[in-house]
This record gives C-alpha cells, sequence and structure tokens, in this order.
C-alpha cells in the first residue's frame, strides 16, 4: 500500500473539527480519531465527505468487523 500523503491527515483534523471530536457513533470525546469511510487502499479521497469521527472504542469495533459504518448523503 502507497504512503498516505499530508492530506489525509488535514482532512483528519479537519473532520474532528467539525464533529467537534465527538464520536458519531457513541457520542463519546475519549481518544477520538477520523476514520475513512472508504478506506485509503480502496480509493478513499482524502476529504472530510470521507471521515468520521470516532472513539478508541467504536474505531476499533469497526476495525475488527463487529460494526459497520455507511455514508448517507
Amino acid at each position: 500500500m502507497d504512503k498516505r500523503d499530508s492530506s489525509h491527515l488535514k482532512a483528519q483534523k479537519m473532520a474532528r473539527i467539525r464533529d467537534n471530536n465527538t464520536c458519531q457513533i457513541c457520542g463519546s470525546h475519549s481518544h477520538t480519531a477520523g476514520h475513512h469511510a472508504v478506506d485509503y487502499q480502496f480509493g478513499g479521497k482524502a476529504s472530510t465527505d470521507n471521515i468520521v469521527t470516532l472513539c478508541g472504542n467504536c474505531h476499533k469495533k469497526v476495525h475488527n468487523g463487529t460494526m459497520d459504518i455507511f455514508c448517507i448523503k
């Protein structure tokens, strides 16, 4: 997998600001991070439209497959 450029980090930071550093699943403010809805390795863009703020617990659940996220527009 190619290395991500700084645009992904900037998009994650902007999404966390947009979401007030609040997990968009459970409302927690603990250890929030930006998560790509469509993963970078599958062509996910470095934009706030593709980033959702998740707490550490929910982020782990998404990555281990026990929780799914969907983009609704």
